[in-house]
C-alpha cells in the first residue's frame, strides 16, 4: 500500500479518519520510531485461521494433536498414512473462559488452540481433528478423532470446539457456535488478538481478510469489547507480504485493527491516501490526518512491543 514509515502511518490514520471523531478516545504515538519490525511472520494470504478448543484431556500422555486433510472419508477412517496431510498446531493461548473454573461449564477445558492452514488443501477435502500416540504419523495409533466432515468456507470465523468430553468414545464430534448468542463471544481478549493474526486488514477476502469481518463480530463480538495497551497483533502494511507471509510488519493495537476492518468493510474508498515520501513527510501526514479529529480513542501502536500470535 505504501513503503516503510509512511506506511505505519497510513494504517494508523486510515484508521482513526475511517471510524471517525468521538468513537475511539486520546492518540498515543510515544511508542512509534518508524522503524519497521521486520517480524518474519507464518500467516498468508493462502492460509486460514482455526480456533480450537478441547476437552482437558486430549492432551493427556503427551499426545499428537494434528488437523488431518484427506480426499475421502474412507482415508481418514481407516488411517491410511499415504492419502493424509497432518497440519500441527501453530500457536496456543490461554483464555478465561474457555478454562477449568472459567465461565465455560459442560467440561474442563485447557485454551485455545490455532491452525494456520492452507485453503487450497482443506478445500474438497475432508478432515478430522486427531488424538494420535506419537508424531510418527506413519506408526501413530489413532487414540481419538472427531467424524470426518467435508470442509467449507461457512466453517471458517468461529469457534471449532470438540464437545464428547469422554476419553473412551473414539470418534466425537465438533460444535461451532455463532451469532449474538455464540458462547465464543466471551472469550478473552488475548484469543481474539491471537485469532486476528490470522486475518489480514486490507484484504477483501471473506476467507481471511476484512470480507469475514462481519461473521467474526457477530461470533467473538469484536466491536463490544474494551481493548487495552497490552492487546496488540502483528499486522502487515505491504500488501506483497500477503503473499510472502513475512517482511515488514507492524506491531498494531487490537482496538486499531478492529477499527480498520470495519472500516473498509464499511466503504470501499478507505484503503489509499496519497503516495507522499518516507520520513521527510512523517509531520506532515501526522498533522493533516489529525486535523480536525478532536476526540479519538483507543489508538496504540509500537515497533518496540513483541506479539502474542
Amino acid at each position: 500500500i505504501m513503503k516503510k514509515n509512511v506506511k505505519k502511518v497510513w494504517l494508523v490514520l486510515t484508521a482513526v479518519i475511517a471510524v471517525g471523531a468521538g468513537s475511539l478516545g486520546a492518540i498515543d504515538l510515544s511508542g512509534f520510531n518508524g522503524s519497521d519490525l521486520g517480524v518474519g511472520a507464518v500467516i498468508t494470504s493462502n492460509d486460514v485461521r482455526i480456533a480450537v478448543v478441547r476437552p482437558v484431556f486430549w492432551d493427556d500422555a503427551g499426545a499428537y494433536q494434528p488437523l488431518r486433510i484427506a480426499s475421502t472419508e474412507a482415508d481418514l477412517t481407516n488411517n491410511t498414512f499415504a492419502n493424509i496431510t497432518y497440519i500441527t498446531s501453530e500457536s496456543y493461548t490461554s483464555d478465561t473462559y474457555y478454562v477449568a473454573g472459567g465461565g465455560f461449564k459442560e467440561y474442563d477445558t485447557d485454551g485455545v488452540i490455532f491452525y494456520d492452514v492452507p485453503l487450497a488443501t482443506l478445500t474438497g477435502k475432508y478432515f478430522d481433528l486427531a488424538r494420535l500416540s506419537t508424531t510418527d504419523e506413519s506408526t501413530a495409533a489413532v487414540w481419538n478423532r472427531t467424524a470426518p466432515e467435508l470442509f467449507n468456507s461457512s466453517m471458517l470465523h468461529k469457534i471449532w470446539r470438540i464437545w464428547d468430553n469422554d476419553y473412551t468414545i473414539l470418534i466425537k464430534g465438533i460444535s461451532r457456535p455463532e451469532g449474538s448468542t455464540a458462547e465464543s463471544r466471551n472469550v478473552s481478549n488475548v484469543v481474539i488478538n491471537s485469532l486476528l493474526y490470522g486475518y489480514l486488514t486490507c484484504s477483501p477476502s471473506t476467507t481471511n481478510g476484512y470480507g469475514a469481518f462481519g461473521a467474526l463480530d457477530a461470533n467473538f463480538n469484536l466491536t463490544g469489547r474494551t481493548y487495552t495497551e497490552v492487546d496488540t497483533v502483528l499486522d502487515f502494511i505491504n500488501e506483497a507480504d500477503y503473499e510472502k507471509g513475512r517482511g515488514t510488519g507492524v506491531t498494531v493495537s487490537t482496538s486499531v485493527k478492529v477499527a480498520m476492518m470495519q472500516a473498509m468493510t464499511n466503504s470501499s474508498g478507505m484503503s489509499t491516501l496519497p503516495l507522499l515520501d518516507d520520513k521527510k513527510n512523517l509531520n506532515t501526514i501526522l498533522i493533516v490526518g489529525l486535523l480536525g479529529l478532536t476526540t479519538i480513542a483507543g489508538l496504540y501502536i509500537s515497533s518496540k512491543k513483541k506479539i502474542k500470535v
